[in-house]
């Protein structure tokens, strides 16, 4: 009959099931080898981040431990450019009066014939 339908054997069940549980083993093995490639490529990844991390926290205190250090020179200079800076302007108060008293005394003496 054309419409009949044949129901499998136990058979034929059993084996349409093993053949699917050894496909499903295989692909779960896939999944299972490809989990742990992405996996030990990502402890590489995160162990060499860590190693980066580290390195960048070190030249971060070199920085720091510089800067300190260029700013007590910086300090040190200002100090000496602001003593300077009063020297010079003493110095130049001094001039003046000096370019005062000259000028009072080239005032006083008497012109030439």
């Amino acid at each position: 009959m054309k419409g009949k339908f044949l129901m499998p054997t136990q058979e034929e069940r059993t084996a349409a099931l093993e053949q699917s549980f050894g496909t499903l083993q295989r692909e779960i093995g896939k999944s299972i080898r490809d989990v742990n490639e992405n996996s030990t490529i990502l402890l590489g990844l995160l162990q060499n981040l860590v190693q980066e991390s580290k390195q960048t926290g070190f030249r971060m205190e070199m920085m720091k431990i510089r800067l300190d250090q260029l700013e007590t020179k910086f300090d040190a200079h200002t100090a000496l450019l602001n003593e300077h800076t009063r020297l010079l302007s003493e110095h130049t108060t001094r001039f003046d009066r000096l370019e005062t008293l000259l000028t009072q005394i080239l005032a006083r003496l008497p012109e030439k014939p």
